[in-house]
């Protein structure tokens, strides 16, 4: 396995999400279907809301291809009793006790029996794939394989058993799960459960003790209560919570609270509440809003799948029971027509190999599913697998198009910031590490994000060291755009040297658990300083399979000596003093690098040979040939578990590992698998086979216990008289095992050459006989012999831990620019974009991709006009560290996707699926909302305004946008004075403004916990401005400078784009253009219209209604947000002081002159000039009391 084995001694059962619902397709424009595939799926709530808020440009949906995947076979059985659900008939009508059934631990008659009647349907229809398939539901949802079906089919047979329970059974079993529940319940008597109130954005300190009560009150009644007085008696356990992979035991996570997946913000964000109520009705309201929006979201399926065929279906999920890793792989194999079928085992403690569906996985399947996916949400998968074997095998999975996403979850460490803990899980620089793999946070790049985050503000205004950080980032190819322009992405070069030093630092951070002097120096802090710092073993995630896997995966990107980076790597290793404990795993570090396909100088067949020669072992004497590798099994008598295995089901997540050993040296194996039951043997020498009978009660059954593990051949030649053992890792909560096994901490070890319990074998023991060896891991493709583009090579810096340059190498094979060269021409190269640059000699010219953003101003340039080729050597600008400047156009990016403009790091809204909320009359109905939208500011912005010495002196443009958003906002929502709807963007170089900005509305954009303005945006040209005149005025103009008035050229398209209903016409301005925006450079020019005319007028009756045919004839629509820090980037600033005087006025501050163009200082924008000399006469009183935003 390439993830540690531990102990299955708990087991948690997640029945419901832990986080809000999301938005599958925010990243996809709305012309493209949505392959997605959800890994540790959890309930469904991504796809319910997903199925409500997706946008479409047509009157028929968009097509959803849903793959869910986990390994808890009791959670897709929930998912799909809830589908089955909605595809009947009525479903509509029964939608209350739908949600009893899905989100209550205790049912009323009226829900159980509608439980235990639609399980009655579905047994039958799980007998076999063929009755599934001609049953009513396969139309929606469709199992991946025989063995999902019948786990999925067993606990709606459980289910439905507890019907038939005699009196005495219902007795034991009601009592059982009210334990459980009791159990879960003591544990929280006392705390303050606040996990909820992430679920309620920007509204979180105004649920803080509602949610706490609520959580307490479900886990005290096992259901939610919304105030409804016809409430019906739950008195019956729900079957659906009490069965899992623990059989029987309660197992239901402690922190399983029903209203999580939901959007609590809706509920109060026009309340007015103040701050941490926990007032009944505020209960209720909360617990009244996760009911409305799931049946909302219900009824947005139903529409989809009642009636509907097999091949009219817009909605399609599929189910998969397995380990999400072993699934990604087993995808990645159906394109292997050479594989029969994948050699991969089912999950941990599992025997039974991935075996998919041929009628949808073959090559030659009529209606194959999707093996690859523009949409990959992984869950919080990382935290249990760790980030790089998590992207080492989704990454081959993502579709190559530009708008494909790949979304991870963490919830980072208390103690560390986010930027740490990101960079923890990194395993190194995250340039480097993004360049290696092929994909980066695309909020890196773009330095901003239009999600809010919560806990990160929490953690960082609080300056707390025990509030745990929830972080999501959205993963995307490098390569953004470079295909559309019918350039290929360049292959990487390293000289071998710097290469094998990187990986050996991702090497060190990987097994950074076994430097045992970084861990004395953690625990000699002060107990302050202590917190958070002490690694819990459950966060232990590679095993030296994890690093020859990511060593394969970077193979295929980099072209190099692999030969001889693999020799200096090895050496490195071999001569490593950090990893105390690494030498013990050199054997097994070789052995998976071998079986990753890379080549080790003194290891090969004919080695093998010669030294079989030499030892002549009595292991391989009945052997013909002994191959490279070859697999020891360990059969651990029952009897050596049972003496320790309440202590191993005691302490927390224990891992297990092998070990060879002879005369004193140890070799450590934890790429390890196991499972529970007998062994038969079969065969002699080479043709020998093991089949393993698994015992299905696991650890509560009676069965020894078989391990097994890789290992060089040439490990089993030389150690005669070698033991074998199953031992426990130590950890912290370990200690407690010593005494009974020792410092060793073994299980059980015997004789390598005791046939009782050892065997050595060529391939690994499996359910079946005809298996092939299911252990080894799947070798990805080599790099392609052809060139892929430019060759971009790779310069590391003196510490070989970040890139210094990046160089490009351009052959001049045009006759033209051959000549020139020859010739002596001047040699230039000029910037495009933040990764972009365009070569120039004489006439000729050529566009330079690279992957990640450069300083071409600063480029070196090395011109072999003989040999006929220039390099590009340029400096790499990509940093943690953010930095205030002028020009930030290049984080607004944009492409074109199959002739449609995508989007990098600005996800899309449906407006008319977000709620809108009252604009109440009281100030205090919105004391969130002016410190949600002033959280868009960082500490370095707010350091950077307290040093200012006069209102717009600082060359930061993106903190002067963010002060525009924030004004607009706040004067939008009333917070100051009488409501300003209208704005006009106005260069006062211009003397004259280029856009107006209409709000109609501000709403909630709760899938990413914040707000956005429902807006209306219209060209500021002559021609428009006069056909306005009679129908609207600006009420605010906001004063921007040349650099802030070309952000803003480049920003308004993709703020029209993220919320685009209808489609772009053949004739787009941007594709005529092949530019977005339009006319680049142009800054606050109003005859340059910056965004394409193919929205204008769409869908504007709220326009005309409100202001006259002309303004909507010339608007179109655009969703505004707040553009927040990166978390792992920058600390957020403290909250923004109070105004100090009425935002919007009808008059200047000064001379009073109204009916004119005024302008906001651009420090507090809360007063309001007519000119600059007004101003600056003003400057001096007014500088005591303004206040920066």
């Amino acid at each position: 396995m390439s993830h540690l084995l531990y102990w299955p001694g708990r087991i948690f059962f997640y029945a419901l999400g832990n986080t809000s619902a999301v938005c599958l397709t925010e990243e996809l424009p709305p012309e493209h279907r949505a392959d997605v595939l959800l890994l540790g799926c959890g309930d469904p709530r991504h796809i319910l809301y997903t199925v409500y808020a997706d946008a479409s440009t047509s009157s028929e949906p968009r097509k959803l291809d849903i793959t869910c995947c986990d390994c808890e076979a009791a959670v897709l059985a929930r998912n799909t009793l809830l589908f089955t659900l909605l595809a009947d008939d009525g479903a509509e009508d029964r939608l209350l006790s739908i949600w009893n059934v899905f989100y209550h631990m205790m049912l009323d008659e009226g829900s159980l029996s509608l439980l235990i009647q639609q399980c009655r349907k579905l047994v039958p229809l799980a007998e076999s794939l063929d009755s599934w398939r001609q049953g009513p539901y396969a139309h929606i949802v469709i199992m991946c394989n025989s063995d999902t079906l019948s786990e999925i089919g067993r606990f709606w047979k459980i289910w439905l058993g507890t019907s038939n329970f005699d009196a005495e059974q219902a007795k034991r079993f009601k009592e059982n799960f009210q334990d459980g529940i009791i159990n879960v319940q003591r544990g929280h008597e006392a705390d303050l459960i606040t996990t909820s109130m992430r679920s309620a954005g920007p509204l979180a300190p105004v649920t803080r003790l509602a949610v706490s009560e609520q959580f307490k009150r479900f886990w005290m009644t096992g259901v939610t209560d919304d105030g409804s007085p016809d409430v019906k008696p739950a008195n019956n356990p729900n079957p659906t919570f009490a069965f899992s992979l623990s059989g029987d035991k309660f197992a239901v996570h402690y922190g399983t609270d029903p209203i999580l997946g939901f959007h609590l913000a809706e509920a109060l964000a026009s309340s007015g509440l103040e701050c941490s109520t926990k007032s009944p009705s505020v209960i209720h309201k909360v617990v009244r809003t996760a009911r409305q929006q799931f049946g909302t979201w219900c009824k947005a399926v139903i529409r989809r799948v009642q009636n509907i065929s097999v091949s009219s279906a817009s909605l399609v999920v599929r189910m998969y029971a397995g380990e999400a890793l072993a699934f990604c792989q087993a995808l990645h194999s159906v394109n292997r027509p050479s594989v029969a079928h994948t050699p991969i085992f089912i999950a941990p403690w599992k025997r039974s190999v991935v075996q998919l569906d041929d009628a949808l996985y073959s090559p030659s399947a009529p209606a194959p599913a999707p093996t690859s996916f523009n949409v990959i949400e992984t869950s919080n998968l990382l935290d249990h697998v760790g980030l790089q074997s998590l992207l080492t095998v989704t990454i081959p999975l993502l579709c190559g198009s530009s708008s494909s996403t790949l979304y991870t979850e963490a919830l980072l460490l208390a103690g560390d910031s986010p930027a740490q803990s990101t960079l923890n899980h990194i395993c190194g620089d995250l340039s480097t590490i993004s360049l290696l793999l092929g994909v980066v946070p695309s909020s890196y790049i773009s330095r901003f994000t239009t999600r809010f985050n919560f806990d990160n503000m929490m953690h960082d205004i609080t300056k707390s060291s025990s509030r745990q950080c929830h972080q999501r980032l959205a993963w995307k190819h490098i390569n953004f755009g470079h295909h559309s322009d019918g350039l290929h992405e360049g292959e990487l070069t390293f000289t071998p040297h710097q290469l094998a030093r990187e990986l050996f630092d991702i090497y060190l951070r990987m097994f950074s658990d076994e430097d045992l002097r970084k861990q004395m120096a953690i625990l000699s802090l002060d107990k302050p300083q202590l917190t958070g710092k002490i690694q819990p073993p459950g966060i232990i995630h590679y095993t030296r399979r994890s690093f020859a896997l990511l060593l394969a995966h970077i193979r295929t990107r980099v072209r190099c000596d692999w030969n001889k980076v693999i020799n200096i790597l090895e050496a490195l290793i071999l001569q490593d003093r950090t990893l105390l404990t690494g030498s013990n795993f050199y054997q097994e570090t070789v052995c998976q690098l071998h079986l990753a396909g890379f080549s080790i100088s003194w290891f090969g067949p004919a080695q093998i040979r010669e030294l079989r020669s030499q030892e002549d072992p009595p292991i391989f004497r009945s052997w013909s040939m002994v191959p490279e590798v070859v697999t020891v099994v360990l059969v651990v008598p029952r009897h050596a578990i049972a003496k320790v295995q309440s202590d191993l089901s005691n302490a927390g997540t224990p891992y297990l590992q092998c070990g060879i050993e002879v005369d004193g040296k140890h070799g450590a194996f934890a790429c390890i698998s196991a499972s529970f039951g007998k062994i038969e043997i079969s065969g002699e020498g080479e043709n020998k086979v093991a089949v393993v009978v698994e015992d299905r009660e696991g650890i509560n059954g009676t069965s020894p216990l078989i391990v097994s593990f890789p290992v060089l051949s040439t490990i089993v030649i030389r150690t005669s008289g070698a033991t074998v053992g199953l031992a426990v890792r130590p950890n912290s909560q370990t200690g407690t095992l010593v005494k009974k096994l020792g410092l060793e901490m073994c299980l059980f070890k015997a004789l390598l050459t005791d046939e009782r319990y050892a065997h050595v074998l060529t391939r690994s023991p499996t359910t079946s006989k005809g298996m092939i060896n299911s252990e080894y891991p799947l070798v990805p493709p080599k790099l392609d012999t052809v060139s892929r583009g430019n060759p971009i090579h790779v310069e590391m810096d003196i510490s070989n831990r970040r890139i210094r340059s990046l160089t490009a190498r351009i052959d001049i094979v045009d006759p033209t620019g051959q000549a020139s060269l020859a010739s002596g021409c001047g040699v230039t190269a000029e910037q495009l974009s933040p990764n972009g640059a365009k070569l120039q000699v004489d006439q000729y010219h050529h566009i330079i991709p690279f992957p990640l953003p450069v300083d071409v101003t600063n480029a070196k340039l090395r011109v072999a006009r003989k040999s006929k080729y220039v390099e590009v050597v340029a400096p790499m600008t990509l940093a943690l560290d953010v930095k205030g400047e002028s020009n930030v156009t290049g984080n607004f990016r944009t492409t074109f996707d199959c002739g449609v403009p995508t989007l990098w790091n600005m996800h899309r809204v449906n407006l008319d699926r977000c709620p809108s909320f009252k604009l109440s009359k009281s100030r205090t109905a919105f004391n969130w909302l002016e410190s949600h939208v002033a959280l868009m500011f960082s500490q370095r912005e707010h350091t950077l305004r307290a040093q200012s010495t006069f209102p717009g002196s600082i060359p930061d443009t993106f903190m002067n946008l963010k002060d525009s958003l924030y004004a607009l906002f706040i004067s939008a929502t009333r917070l100051e004075g009488p409501t300003d709807a209208e704005f006009a963007l106005w260069n006062p170089e211009e003397k004259r403004f280029y856009a107006m900005i209409l709000v109609t509305d501000i709403r909630l954009d709760i899938g990413s916990h914040t707000v956005v303005a429902d807006s209306w945006i219209i060209p500021g040209s002559n021609d428009i401005q006069d056909k306005l005149k009679r129908e609207v005025i600006p009420a605010l103009f906001i004063k921007t400078d040349a650099h802030e008035s070309e952000a803003w050229r480049h920003l308004l398209p993709l703020l029209i784009e993220r919320c685009r209903t209808w489609k772009h016409k053949p004739t787009c301005e941007y594709l005529v253009h092949n530019s977005i925006p339009l006319y680049p450079g142009s800054g606050s020019d109003p005859k340059k219209v910056p965004w394409c005319s193919c929205g204008m007028g769409v869908g504007t009756k709220v326009l005309r209604e409100r202001y006259g045919s002309a303004s909507a004839k010339y608007a179109t629509r655009a969703a505004i947000s707040p553009l927040f820090l990166v978390s792992y980037m920058e600390k957020v600033g403290m909250k923004i002081d109070g105004p100090v005087g009425p935002l919007a006025m009808t008059g200047c501050a000064v001379c009073g002159k109204g009916g004119v163009p005024l302008s906001a200082c651009s420090r507090c924008k809360k007063v309001k000039y007519c000119s600059r000399d007004c101003q600056v006469k003003d400057w001096k009183k007014h500088k005591a009391n303004c206040v920066s935003t």
